[in-house]
């Protein structure tokens, strides 16, 4: 009987997780599936997020699937049994969007929603990631069915090797991060590459000497640090390339692929302006960047359509991001007429941020904020979160910034001192928020209206107001601040500065911000908009991914969205959310800070059944059979600072336990593969998260 259940198991095991060798010419992936719940038409799903596809909102399970090396996709094959759930529809978008097209008639749609789609496949540091989402809800001819189980088969072809691929610690490292199926990282060659330099600042030669304060600077930390100038990238035929892409934009960008390749970079400073009516400030000029949005807010009929100044061209170093060759840059892959695939790369090399300088005493404020920053050990200013939250009049929870902010609230570590100014509660003023300002802020978040030279209620001039000599960190999902050609509506230039330079280069205000180069994107009577959704990420990243460096965090907001891209309006966000700052600066955290360890003793590899095991201990899988305790070692340094620890499934808090030992009994009935998540918490709010992916029967 003992050697029929192993064989039982075992043959479990291979259909559910199976091994990828790096020759493997299929993964199989099998999902299970919850009735969904449905209520008014709107269909929500545990484990599932809600998507737009062909018009309507259904739930999706988005996939981040690392092909092994080497390999490509041949085909994909979704396989499942519909049950029927009754007539009906999802709820519909408004306006109506299909394959980023405007359709105005009922009559125009497709009378069915898919079981999945492919988003991409995408090169994240020389790793093939295959994005793709699966819809367990299927609408047709009036009627909704869902699939309980669905079965996704890959086929595999011989695919090219990218030159991008480092094999670094801190790639490998990374790269687990994005993907469903991490183990397959280990099956990636090692390689042996030294790196020379970790941090490359790109400028102009007048600014050269100026800049090498931040170098020696970054060096006196032990981070190899190099200057190279526009002027000897565009001179070195190296680096040029064949008809449109042989501008100063391509060659700046062939130059960041040399230095990623064989200097080891990790983090790229842009330190120039780029301005595009004026050549002497058009230091490093952005690469404009296509996409298509309906709608301001997302809600009514409008179409627009902008070329974004967009640095995610400089960190995102696979193709050329025109396969067409036409005159727009990163389109979505229904509008490539070449391949008909994307022709952005979404995932970064390389960490990018932008000092917009155009002026020796403008790299002199940015440096010295910026060492300011990082130096500062004063935790009455290090703790302070400021929340802004403006009037938008888009109705609903949307009516109010307040509403977006206090989405945020929940990532933000007790640790921190959270001040809330909302227009919602009592109407504040650009002099309310000076005098906040100036007594110190470590991070400020912001959803209001704004203009090229114009956010947080302040004009350029307004900036005078600030004489400030703590230095903050700013989000802001205001409209046009970020618009660093100092572009408005219609094809009009400031000469002056936009907001978010003045605000970065000026003596006082912030020594980093990210903030959007066009329009900002609200939607109407909900929070759930583009804008918020990128903001949400950010913070993630800081505070529960541990990403605190802001040109990481920045990154990982983007391409945690990117199962969604093609959504009405995020390509146009993921391209206009640049960062005006140091990528390195990590935001800090209250120096009275406890160390919180935590780790997952049970379950761990290996077969449990009924909470006895485990069996099969050499599985690098944890399959567990009915109920099981989930035994965790959580302790801080110093000693006895556990607060309590949290149990979650899929994200979901399912209980709280405030003393030794802590365990929690899942004895829930489901079947499939679930995370099991813990996190412990200190008495100060700090926090540590350990993950562990299992594949539960019953």
């Amino acid at each position: 009987m003992k050697k029929v259940a192993i064989i039982v198991m075992a043959m479990l095991f291979i259909a559910t997780f199976p091994a990828l060798p790096t020759n493997a010419n299929k993964i199989e992936l099998s999902f299970s599936f919850p009735e969904p719940v449905i209520a008014g038409g709107n269909i929500s799903m545990e484990g599932c997020k809600s998507i737009e596809i062909n018009g309507y909102i259904v739930p999706a399970k988005p996939l981040h699937i690392l092909l092994p090396y080497g390999k490509d996709v041949e085909k994909i094959n979704v396989k499942g049994e519909k049950i029927y759930l009754g007539n009906g529809k999802p709820a519909k978008v408004k306006p109506l969007i299909a394959n980023g097209m405007l359709i105005k008639e009922e009559a125009d749609y497709e009378k069915s929603t898919p079981c999945y789609e492919k988003v991409g496949v995408y090169w994240l540091r020389g790793y093939k990631i295959l994005v793709m989402n699966l819809f367990p809800v299927k609408y047709k001819d009036g009627r909704l069915y869902y699939y309980k189980n669905l079965k996704v088969e890959i086929e595999l072809k011989d695919g090219e090797i990218n030159q991008l691929y480092r094999g670094f610690a801190t790639d490998r490292q990374w790269v687990k991060m994005h993907v469903d199926n991490p183990w397959i990282v280990d099956e990636y060659p090692a390689k042996n590459t030294d790196q020379r330099y970790e941090y490359l600042i790109i400028t102009d030669d007048a600014f050269k000497n100026a800049f090498q304060r931040l170098a020696d600077y970054k060096e006196s930390h032990g981070i190899k640090t190099k200057i190279v100038s526009v002027e000897e990238i565009i001179s070195n035929s190296s680096f040029w390339g064949p008809s449109i892409f042989n501008d100063t934009q391509a060659k700046i960008r062939n130059f960041i692929k040399y230095a990623y390749q064989n200097w080891g970079i990790e983090y790229v400073l842009l330190g120039g302006d780029g301005d595009a009516a004026n050549e002497s400030s058009n230091i490093i000029p952005p690469r404009y960047l296509y996409a298509t949005c309906y709608g301001l807010p997302l809600g009514k009929s409008d179409e627009l359509e902008a070329y974004i100044p967009s640095d995610v061209y400089y960190a995102c170093l696979d193709g050329n991001f025109n396969t067409d060759e036409d005159d727009k840059w990163g389109e979505n892959a229904s509008s490539n007429d070449a391949t008909h695939e994307d022709e952005a790369d979404l995932y970064a090399e390389v960490w990018i941020g932008r000092a917009c300088v155009d002026s020796v005493e403008e790299v002199n404020n940015f440096i010295n904020k910026t060492i300011s920053y990082e130096s500062s050990e004063n935790d009455s200013h290090i703790m302070q979160v400021l929340l802004l939250g403006e009037y938008l009049g888009f109705g609903g929870e949307a009516e109010w910034g307040g509403n977006h902010k206090d989405k945020v609230i929940p990532f933000i570590p007790l640790s921190y001192n959270i001040t809330r100014l909302y227009d919602r509660n009592s109407q504040w003023s650009k002099y309310d928020l000076a005098e906040k300002l100036n007594k110190g802020i470590n991070i400020v978040n912001h959803d209001g209206h704004g203009w090229t030279t114009y956010a947080l209620k302040m004009r350029n001039y307004d900036l005078h107001l600030l004489n400030n000599t703590e230095y903050f960190f700013l989000y802001s999902q205001t409209c046009l601040a970020g618009s660093f050609d100092n572009w408005y509506p219609e094809d009009h230039y400031y000469e002056d500065d936009c907001f978010a330079e003045h605000l970065t280069v000026d003596e006082h205000g912030a020594f980093a911000c990210i903030m959007n180069a066009r329009y900002g994107l609200g939607r109407e009577n909900s929070t759930d908009s583009p804008g918020e959704r990128y903001d949400l990420s950010f913070f993630k990243a800081l505070f529960q991914e541990n990403i605190r460096e802001i040109g990481g965090a920045n990154h990982y907001s983007k391409e945690d969205n990117v199962w969604r891209i093609d959504e009405n309006g995020m390509r146009w966000t993921y391209y206009e959310t640049n960062l005006f700052g140091d990528p390195m600066v990590r935001i800090k955290e209250p120096g009275n800070k406890i160390e919180v360890t935590v780790e997952i003793k049970k379950p761990g590899n290996g077969v449990y059944i009924f909470n006895f095991g485990p069996f099969l201990k050499f599985m690098n899988r944890s399959i567990v059979i009915g109920s099981i305790t989930i035994d965790v070692n959580a302790s801080t340094q110093p000693e006895g600072k556990i607060k309590e620890v949290k149990f979650y499934i899929d994200n979901e808090l399912k209980s709280i336990d405030d003393s030794m030992p802590y365990q929690w009994t899942w004895n829930e009935a489901v079947f499939g593969k679930h995370v099991i998540s813990v996190e412990a918490v200190a008495t100060n709010g700090n926090s540590r998260w350990e993950s562990i992916e299992v594949f539960k029967i019953i």
